[in-house]
């Protein structure tokens, strides 16, 4: 497991530091992750988001949503003070980033986005934050840690549709849990139903990466990271599920529990340097 890098953690850190999350995008311009954020609230975080991107005219930013907007996507400073970081979902990641050229169904793409991801989540894995990883989010430490994407699992007929409309609050399918895992600790459960909302998948796993979680047709649904101490990837949505299914909420409120004893082992570790 990977030790904990104490050079990074800044002064004004605490127990109740902040969780940064990632904004989504829509036609060039960020769109709030409200349910994101709305299910750390419940779950007893600090939520603050962080953009590439100014926030659109026509979309309104919920009252009270911590929000920084037209960030540099090689500016590091969303994790000062960061005891926890959470990537969304959202469009699909550059091929180039891992060595593909781009599917005809390949759509969504914003590399400014994709590098300002891409350097939050180094930087996370470096300094051994937790972090969660939201369906595009899952395909993205994939991609940093070395995998690669199946860019439309629907050109595999076998396949379930796992590509609805949008995330929706409605079960769209099952997952097997491995036993034993940190996610069958998370949902307390070896197996339950989920939505969905992807056409891609992750192809070439990271060996870095746990495989711990499977839809009914194989498709890899749940990864943890082997080297580090809570790092979880979704391929579903719980943020939509969380409000009307407590068990989905389990994997913020888990994520909070892991942040603080973050900041808690970093405070101790940099007070005894």
């Amino acid at each position: 497991m990977k030790s904990l890098d104490t050079t990074k953690v800044p002064t004004h850190m605490s127990r109740n530091g902040h969780i940064a999350i990632t904004s989504l995008k829509r036609n060039g311009r960020m769109r709030p992750p409200t349910d994101y954020v709305l299910a750390l609230q419940s779950a007893g975080g600090y939520p603050r988001v962080f953009s590439t991107h100014n926030p659109a005219s026509e979309v309104p930013i919920p009252a009270g949503m911590d929000l920084t907007a037209g960030l540099d996507p090689d500016d590091l400073s969303p994790l000062d003070g960061a005891i926890g970081l959470l990537l969304p979902g959202g469009g699909d990641i550059d091929p180039a980033m891992y060595g593909r050229e781009p599917h005809p169904q390949t759509h969504g793409v914003n590399r400014r986005r994709d590098r300002f991801e891409m350097n939050l989540l180094r930087a996370a894995l470096e300094r051994d934050l937790p972090v969660l990883a939201v369906c595009r989010g899952m395909q993205m430490l994939n991609v940093v840690l070395g995998g690669t994407l199946d860019q439309h699992l629907a050109d595999d007929a076998g396949l379930l549709d796992h590509y609805r409309d949008r995330p929706r609050a409605e079960h769209a399918h099952s997952v097997d849990v491995k036993p034993e895992s940190l996610m069958a600790s998370i949902f307390e459960t070896n197996g339950m139903p989920v939505n969905s909302h992807h056409h891609q998948g992750l192809d070439v796993v990271s060996p870095q990466l746990r495989h711990v979680a499977w839809a009914e047709d194989g498709v890899l649904e749940g990864v943890e990271a082997r080297e580090h101490s809570w790092v979880v990837g979704v391929q579903w949505h719980p943020e939509v599920m969380a409000p009307v299914e407590a068990r989905q909420l389990k994997i913020f409120e888990h994520l909070v529990e892991a942040a603080r004893a973050y900041a808690g082992r970093a405070l101790a570790q940099a007070a005894s340097a």
